[in-house]
Formats: C-alpha cells, structure tokens, sequence
C-alpha cells in the first residue's frame, strides 16, 4: 500500500480502476453485509473521523528523532518533518504553526515508536462549552462537523482536562521516510497515557449490536448488491475504455467522476441513469467547447475540435454501456448508503453542523472499509461532502 495521502470513495473505484475498480466494490459491499451478519469478516471498518488537519508524527527511521508534520512529510522532493520549533516558523506561519508546534510538545510524550499518522480533533483553543439541546457539552469543530460531548460524561472530563486530541488511523512501516507504506489501523492502546493528549481510536467497534443486520435487512442489501453487480457486467467493457479515452483533464473517466461531483455540490440525488447519461454528453460537449473558446491558435484549436468530434462520437457509439455505468454508480451508492445507515447507529460522540439557527444533528463523516491491505471510503456524500466542498476550515484560517 502506498503512503496514506488520499482516500477513494467506493462508487468512484469504477472509474479510476475499471472493470477490477468495480468488481473490487462489490467485494467489499459482500464483505460488509459479513461483517454485520455473520461472526466472523475478512474486512475491518474504521470510523472517520473529520478531523484537520492531518497529522503524521514519530520516530524516523533514519536516526529516531521525533518529528511532526502535515502530509507533506511524505513529498519526494523537500520533505517538510519539523524537528523543533524553529524549523516550524521557518516553513509554516499562523494558525498552522501554532498547531504544529502545540502537536510537537504534546505527542512526544506518548511514546510513539514508530510513524502514525491522524486526524487533528482540537487545541485547547478552540474546545468551547456550549449547551446544545439543552446539555451542556464539551465541543470543537476541527473541519466541518461539530463534535459534542456532555462536560458530566467520562470522555467529557478528559476532553476538557487535555491540551490537544487526536484520532490516530494510518500506521508507517519501512527503513527509510522516502519508502514507507500504510497500514490502516493505529494500536494507540500501547500509548503512554498522559491527561494533556485526549487520544481515540478510529476502529469501528459494535459492542451493542446497534449495526447488525436482521434476516430482512441482510436479504434486501444483498439485492442491492446483485443489482448493483448486474449492471457493472454490462458496464465493464467500456470502464476499461473511458480510463484510456482523451488527454490530461479531458480524459473520459477524470471527466465523469468531475460531472457526478457537480452533483454532489449541488445536493441532487442521482436518481435517473438515462436523464444523467444525457446530462454527461452534453456536460462533455460543452466542457470541451470552453477549451476550443480559450485557444488562440489553429492548431491549438482543432486539437480540441478532433478530440471532441472523436469523444462524441465515443458517447454516441456506447450509449447503452454509458447508461450501465451510470446505473451502476447509482446502484453502488444505493448499497452503499444502506450500509452506512446501520454503521451510523453506533456512536460515541454526538455530531452536529453548525447552521444560522443554531445546531442541527447530522450522521458522522462516514467509515473506512479495509479488505487486504486496500481501503475505500464509506460516505454520505450528500449528507456530508456536499458541506466539506463549501466549509471555511478553521485550522486554516485560525
């Protein structure tokens, strides 16, 4: 597994890997309905947590000096590890600085051995007392979401005595910064415990049963995922060929996932696949019309004009496996959603968003699922995604 920098969603699997991108999605799918019906699962489930920002820390494996850092320590060229705090000013200024200089003092002293990486909770600066629904609670709104804790309960109490939390994921193994793969899953029970770092774990666990599925529910996922398979078979051929299809930004499957994002934006559910087949070919048609629009030459020009004779004539040529694909991210999404709606029932920390009027409740970011060293997201990305594209972060802008 290479380094943990970015997480795909599971219907977007289609078209970043194709026919294996999709048929991996539905293993994972059957693996979930497992894991929430039968004893025992060859996939793990991690909470995710929207924390920010990220966070890698720990011992290099070049000398063991402790070091901090934002996903940048891992760039092939000046990697950016802050030993101490003047490199941190020399490389980082404001909101961010203070962060990182706050994660040094603090996580040095939990004894990390090795490199993790996590999801920045809060500072002490910015958990606030709120009452919400009338409970006084512990809160902090590290991106998008705000996390609520009542100030009477165990967690409460250690969240308000701690300087800084942190939700740990991703574990580094490797002999060298520049080479180290991810493992997800951080082991923070062998952590030194200290009351200034508040540390939790993003494993998913269950201990109620709150996520299990009954006969019914397992019977009517499990269609969803046939249905879901049925029009992936169809699909198949041509997600391999739209992976290979137009150059840099024009090509069809980066194209495809940018037009399902303009969806998400905007909040509108995918419902129909023929209505937003249609949709696609005139969002192609017109996409490229901008970039014939911006060119000054000829040539530069009717580069885009083949491009996009040839691209339309693709669409029109595959019409009937355009319209399985899209069915089949809507189905994906389906079977995918159901699933989140049972993960969604066990919680430990309420979650809300910040709205004009106050608080309203909402579901958690969404979860990780790990099947062999390989991870998808599991997000409502209505409920949720369409919030992160627009939320002003405050670990950016202090």
């Amino acid at each position: 597994m290479a380094k943990n920098t970015h997480l795909e969603h599971l219907e977007d699997d289609i078209v970043n890997s194709g026919k294996v991108g999709g048929f991996n999605a539905i293993k994972f799918l059957r693996e979930l309905g497992k894991m929430l019906s039968e004893p025992t699962s060859s996939i793990r489930v991690t909470t995710k947590w929207d924390g920010a920002p990220a966070i890698v820390c720990g011992r290099t494996p070049e000398n063991g000096a402790f070091f901090v850092g934002t996903k940048s320590v891992f760039a092939r060229t000046n990697p950016k590890l802050m030993f101490n705090n003047d490199m941190i000013d020399s490389v980082y200024n404001g909101n961010l600085a203070t962060i990182l200089k706050e994660c040094l003092k603090y996580f040095s002293q939990l004894g990390i051995t090795g490199v993790i990486q996590g999801d920045l909770l809060y500072t002490d600066q910015n958990k606030v007392i709120k009452s919400i629904n009338n409970q006084q609670c512990v809160t902090f709104t590290p991106n998008t979401i705000t996390y609520a804790v009542p100030v009477d309960s165990d967690i409460g109490k250690q969240i308000i005595n701690s300087k800084i939390g942190i939700v740990f994921h991703t574990t580094y193994f490797g002999n060298s910064m520049q080479n180290m793969n991810a493992t997800f899953g951080a082991d923070v029970k062998n952590l030194k415990g200290t009351k200034d770092v508040y540390v939790s774990s993003a494993t998913f666990e269950d201990a109620s049963g709150a996520a299990n599925l009954d006969t019914t529910e397992l019977s009517k996922y499990n269609s969803l995922v046939n249905k879901a398979e049925g029009s992936l078979k169809q699909a198949s051929t041509f997600l391999n060929e739209i992976k290979e299809f137009g150059q840099s930004k024009f090509m069809m499957n980066v194209m495809f996932k940018s037009f399902m994002n303009r969806f998400i934006r905007a909040g509108v559910p995918i419902r129909d696949a023929q209505s937003t087949s249609d949709l696609f070919v005139g969002f192609y048609s017109n996409q490229l019309d901008r970039e014939i629009a911006s060119k000054k030459t000829k040539s530069a020009k009717d580069k885009y004009i083949k491009m996009k004779s040839d691209g339309l004539q693709f669409l029109k040529t595959n019409s009937r496996s355009l319209y399985f694909t899209v069915a089949s991210y809507i189905n994906l999404i389906e079977a995918k959603t159901f699933i989140i709606k049972k993960l969604e029932r066990v919680k430990t920390l309420g979650t809300f968003l910040r709205t004009d009027n106050g608080y309203e409740v909402t579901a958690p970011e969404g979860f990780v699922a790990i099947k062999s060293g390989n991870a998808l997201k599991l997000v409502d990305r209505l409920e949720f995604s369409r919030a992160n594209f627009t939320a002003a972060k405050d670990w950016e802008n202090g």
